[in-house]
Formats: C-alpha cells, structure tokens, sequence
C-alpha cells in the first residue's frame, strides 16, 4: 500500500444518523494520516450551539445552508476524511461537489441496528422524533445514501477498525486503477 502522502484525495462517509461515520471517519482519517472533518461539529463549533439548538433556533433551511458552506469549504484540504451529517448526501449540489471533489462511501448500517445505537441519546437528534418518523427518513434518503461511490454494509457486531479497514482497501483497490 502507498503511503498517506499518495491518498489521492478525500473521502466522504455518509449514512443515516448513528451509522458510525464519525467513529469510522476518526479511525480512518489516523490510519491514512490524514484530517479528519466531521460537518455536524463543525457546524455546533461555528454556531456554539448544538445541531437540535440549530434546527430550533435557525430552522432547516439555514441549518443546510450553513451545512453546504462547510462541506465546500474541505476543498481546501488535499486529503481528508469528512464525516457528513445524516441528510448531506441527500442533496444534489453536495453530491455534485462530493464527486467532482473526492469519493463517497455509504455505511450501510440496518435500521435496527441504529435505533438501538442511538437510544436514549434520539432526544439529541432534531430529525429522530419517534421511530416510526425515524425509519421513514431512514427509508426516503436510502436511495440517495445508495448513490454512494461505494456501499460499505456493516455489519452488527462488526469493530470500526475492521470497518475502517474495509474502506481503506476500497481506496487502495482505486488508487491502484488511477
């Protein structure tokens, strides 16, 4: 494998709230040596205010504003792995930028398997209201999570450093085709 000064860019890990995209990105992002960025933090950094405190304060709208400014501002980066927030991907502009710019990677990660992640910490998150109004958004942003340059399943018990491990031989396999 080629070392971290030959990653050829950035990564984006998207999926569903809870699917473990800053974990998995943390534990990429060392392994690779490269930056990590994660836009939800970014965001409640800038803002000083959580991302609930956002959505109630600012409303939607501004919060996805705020949320594009900050994924085009990792361009400045010439590699990194940027953690999206759960509904990033679900836009076309940032999916345009995320291609034009680096690759993305889906945690494919069972709703199940989420609700039971998030638990008790659901009252933190502006879009997990109930479980019902969760697994919709779930299932309506599937389709967008799947246009990912790659789908990465994970599975239930499965360590983030296995996942990580797995997203890095996706990159070497792609940087070996370049």
């Amino acid at each position: 494998m080629r070392g971290p000064s030959a990653f050829p860019g950035r990564v984006y890990l998207t999926g569903f709230m809870g699917a473990g995209k800053t974990t998995v990105g943390r534990a990429l992002s060392a392994s690779l040596g490269c930056p990590f960025v994660d836009l939800d933090r970014t965001i409640e950094e800038r803002a000083r205010m959580s991302i609930r405190l956002v959505f109630e304060t600012h409303g939607e709208a501004w919060f996805r504003d705020r949320e594009a400014e900050m994924l085009e501002g990792t361009e400045v980066f010439p590699a990194a792995v940027v953690s999206l927030g759960g509904g990033t991907f679900t836009f076309e502009r940032n999916r345009e930028f995320i291609r034009r710019c680096g690759v993305s990677v889906f945690l494919d990660v069972p709703f199940e398997v989420i609700a039971e992640r998030i638990g008790k910490k659901a009252v933190e998150r502006p879009r997990f209201r109930s479980v019902e109004e969760a697994r919709a958004l779930y299932e309506a942003r599937l389709p967008c999570y799947k246009m990912a340059t790659w789908v990465v399943t994970v599975g239930r018990n499965e360590s983030v450093t296995a996942v990580a491990g797995r997203i890095q031989s996706l990159l070497r396999k792609g940087w070996e085709e370049d």
